[in-house]
């Protein structure tokens, strides 16, 4: 069974930031079952002065902790293929891509992620849209369009799937890991944080089935992130 794991969103537009905050807990929070998400900004940043994308998730990796890049590729065979190389020479943990690139090119991913311990997650629906957005994209509820999403990951071969918390219970009969992000603490009152519509506390999210979830904005908008982050791992049995 696959180990619960909380990812730390490193979600500042600011590169420094990022590696601040990622330093700062790593220190304080010695214990528990936690990484880090880097999202794109932060690694195809073109800011003077900015690290290079090798060098910004080679830091955050030096830190000793599990490391999601969230690029959500949706991109050429030849681009897929090479970020997903670079990462797995890195080590890292997760990256993601759409669906929508279709088998081919998920299949070119994989071979590149092969003898490595970089797992591949396929996207479903993104947290921040409702059942009119998918009405409007796909012509169908936001749970239907979900489930649509992990049975074409399921077949392209994914090691996992990322999807809203509120849909997990629609997909517990497929067997593939699953990672939940926006996940909102009980004790966070700005559930919306971000645009987020499909949030779920993290308890909820384990209890439904996610391996992994990623939170952000309670961690980061309390006035203590470390003590945040730790309450949320002593609450979820993950310290």
């Amino acid at each position: 069974m696959t180990k619960r794991m909380l990812y730390v969103a490193l979600d500042s537009t600011n590169q420094k930031e990022n590696l601040k905050s990622a330093a700062e807990l790593t220190k304080r929070v010695l214990h528990g079952n936690y990484g880090f998400k880097i999202n794109l900004d932060s690694v195809a940043n073109f800011s003077s002065g900015a690290l290079s994308s090798h060098d910004m998730v080679k830091t955050i990796l030096d830190y000793g902790k599990p490391v999601f890049v969230d690029m959500k590729m949706w991109n050429g065979g030849r681009t897929v293929e090479s970020i997903a190389t670079g990462c797995a020479e890195l080590g890292v943990d997760i990256i993601n891509m759409y669906p929508h690139a279709g088998k081919a090119f998920y299949e070119r991913v994989l071979s590149a992620l092969k003898g490595s311990n970089t797992k591949l997650f396929g996207l479903t629906v993104l947290t921040h849209y409702t059942d009119k957005d998918t009405q409007k994209l796909y012509g169908k509820n936001l749970r239907d369009a979900v489930r649509m999403f992990v049975e074409m990951n399921k077949e392209y071969g994914a090691n996992g799937v990322i999807l809203p918390g509120t849909a997990l219970n629609d997909v517990k009969d497929i067997n593939l890991s699953k990672l939940v992000p926006a996940v909102r603490p009980i004790w966070f009152a700005d559930k919306k944080a971000n645009s987020q519509e499909q949030t779920v506390a993290p308890e909820e999210a384990f209890e439904n089935g996610a391996n992994y979830v990623v939170c952000g904005s309670p961690i980061f908008k309390s006035p203590n992130p470390a003590e945040a982050l730790e309450r949320i791992l002593t609450e979820n049995n993950l310290s």
